[in-house]
Formats: structure tokens, C-alpha cells, sequence
């Protein structure tokens, strides 16, 4: 039990919902909103969250949007890079005695987190691979210079390819018309 509990992330912004749960199915309020941060695959998300929560016959209902960013390096480049992530919360939050397997339970002291709520949907919204912006230049792959391959001064012929290089015409030389 003690290495499951130690397995837990820390909550991020835990929610009292005894009074709601107090009221029948119908009842509503409005969270003031705020913000949050973590630190997921050594990347960091920063999330103004804004939700309401709904009494529900089984439990709650947590509704709201999450905006914020993703900051890491870039794929390309490894600079520095940001992402700006927008997107919506809805998840229901089960009383003990409704639950079912893989479903969201309210916690010890009728609580939920949201923060980690907020923080799981920015995940799920989340760049892949983040990139400059602007896009910063492409990287050669011969050279890992900030050029295109096909600009790269040390590409050379492939040696396996020089009996048809002699077939070429010199370079400038237009040649003789085809045809």
C-alpha cells in the first residue's frame, strides 16, 4: 500500500467537493481560475485552467478549458522552443460505490485534482515535436550544418556514379540541343 502511495504524483490542485456532494444531482459551481505547472519528459507545461463542476447522480462532472504552453527545444535545431496549447476538460469523477473499472474516483477527503486534470488534457494535446517559430532552417543530413542537404559544400559524388558523371556535359555547358 505505502509503494502505491509513493508511486502518486504529488497533487497539483486538489478540489474539496464535500459540498457539492451534499446536494442532490443538479447543483453547479464555478472553480476561480488558476494556474498550474509540471515538468513531463523534460518538457514544461504552464496551464490557466477555468472549469465547473456539476453534481451528477453518480458523482461530478468536471467541464472547462485549459490554455497554456509547452516548452522544450526544438526538434530540429535543439534551440530553445515554445508551443501554445489550447483545449477542453471533460471528465466525470465517480463516487466509490458507482465505480467501474479505468473510471476517475473522487479521492480521500471528497476530493479530486484538477491540476492534474488540467495537466493530463494539455498532455493529450500536446506537439509531438516541437519546432521553432519561425521554422528555423532545415539541417543538413551529411554535414548537421543549418543548410539543406543539397547545399552542403562537402557533398561529393558518389563514387559508384562516376562513369555516368563523365557522361555529363561540363558545368555551364548547355550541350547540344535534344531532339
Amino acid at each position: 500500500m505505502e509503494s502505491e502511495l509513493a508511486a502518486l504524483p504529488p497533487p497539483r490542485y486538489l478540489v474539496d467537493l464535500s459540498p457539492l456532494l451534499a446536494e442532490t444531482s443538479g447543483g453547479s459551481f464555478m472553480l476561480e481560475p488558476f494556474t498550474v505547472e509540471d515538468r513531463l519528459d523534460d518538457e514544461l507545461f504552464k496551464a490557466a485552467v477555468q472549469v465547473r463542476i456539476d453534481r451528477t447522480n453518480r458523482g461530478v462532472r468536471i467541464v472547462g478549458s485549459v490554455r497554456g504552453s509547452q516548452e522544450g527545444l526544438c526538434g530540429r535545431c535543439l534551440a530553445p522552443a515554445a508551443a501554445q496549447l489550447d483545449t477542453a476538460v471533460d471528465e466525470e469523477a465517480l463516487e466509490e460505490r458507482h465505480a467501474t473499472e479505468g473510471a476517475l474516483l473522487i479521492g480521500k477527503g471528497n476530493s479530486v485534482d484538477v491540476g492534474r486534470l488540467a495537466l493530463e488534457a494539455l498532455d493529450l494535446s500536446r506537439r509531438l515535436v516541437l519546432l521553432c517559430t519561425p521554422p528555423c532552417p532545415e539541417r543538413c543530413g551529411l554535414c548537421g550544418a543549418n543548410h539543406p542537404a543539397s547545399d552542403c559544400p562537402e557533398r561529393g559524388l558518389d563514387p559508384r556514379l562516376a562513369g555516368l558523371a563523365a557522361l555529363l556535359p561540363p558545368e555551364g555547358d548547355e550541350g547540344a540541343p535534344i531532339g
